[in-house]
């Protein structure tokens, strides 16, 4: 078992970053989804310490964390929470917004990512094709125009249960139950997030997609076989245009697979951090 967890606050500028840490070992950096905070992965944060150090934080804003996001970099936040805790290499694990500040932190400072999981989402950079536009609008009057309108209409329950339907629609109840209570948690930065005329966050200075696609970083790209098509669409064709990467959809999952498809969820992550510590190929050879 592992040794209880500590947690605490990482000062940055304008604020400040709660983070939980467990385990021993090689170190998993955890990034939770833009409408939920480090809660999500309750499940992972002690399976994964067996054999890791496993630490996870709140988005500056969202859950225990505070600070202005208007000028901040999230990348600079992780490397911020990565230097307090005194890790300079992690395996970076991040869900939607999370995978693209994970995908940012990486383009940024690649010497500290041993290897990147992004989930449900990729690069902030990564611009969609005509064909990735087009299957996304086939779904949004129903979707996330029904999920707008609720935000602007200020119909919070409403919209939480839209959020849940568009983005965790295959979890189990208990699950669905908890998540509803953090997004509730965190429904006004997550409105904020998404109805803001002001940028949300500091976008890199730097190119993130085209860095990664010239495949010094082991990737693995997850997305779920229940989330929204055109999402499954760009990670698989990043992944397809990134050498060191590979792309599994999981059948059973959603936008939050690390609960929808847990038991193949946490295989996948945990085969893929194995074979990296153990300087095996990547991707796997084709058999």
């Amino acid at each position: 078992m592992p040794a209880p967890a500590t947690r605490g606050f990482v000062p940055v500028t304008d604020g400040q970053l709660y983070f939980e840490r467990t385990g021993s070992g090689p170190a998993i950096v955890l990034i939770h989804s833009a409408f939920l905070d480090s809660r999500m992965w309750d499940p992972q944060f002690g399976a994964y310490a067996t054999d890791h150090t496993v630490v996870r934080y709140d988005v500056r804003g969202q859950g225990q964390s505070r600070g202005d996001r208007s000028n901040a970099s999230h990348a600079e936040d992780l490397a911020a929470v990565l230097n307090y805790l005194n890790l300079p290499t992690a395996f970076v694990l991040g869900n939607s917004n999370g995978a693209r500040i994970a995908a940012d932190f990486a383009a940024g400072l690649p010497d500290r990512v041993r290897g990147l999981i992004l989930v449900a989402g990729g690069p902030s950079d990564l611009e969609p094709t005509g064909e990735e536009k087009a299957r996304f609008m086939d779904s949004f009057p129903d979707g996330e125009g029904k999920l707008v309108e609720a935000l602007r209409a200020g119909r919070k329950a409403e919209a939480v249960e839209k959020i849940l339907d568009l983005w965790a629609p295959n979890v189990p109840p208990a699950d669905r139950d908890r998540l509803r209570q953090i997004t509730l948690d965190n429904y006004d930065p997550f409105a904020e997030f998404v109805l803001s005329d002001r940028p949300t966050s500091r976008p890199p200075s730097y190119a993130v997609a085209s860095f990664l696609r010239q495949g010094r970083i082991p990737i693995l790209a997850l997305t779920g076989a229940h989330d929204n098509p055109a999402e499954g669409m760009m990670v698989s064709r990043f992944a397809a245009e990134t050498p060191s990467a590979r792309h599994v959809e999981l059948a059973d999952g959603d936008h939050t697979a690390s609960l929808s498809a847990r038991t193949e969820f946490d295989a996948l992550v945990l085969d893929f951090v194995r074979r990296i510590e153990r300087g095996m190929p990547w991707p796997p050879p084709v058999r």
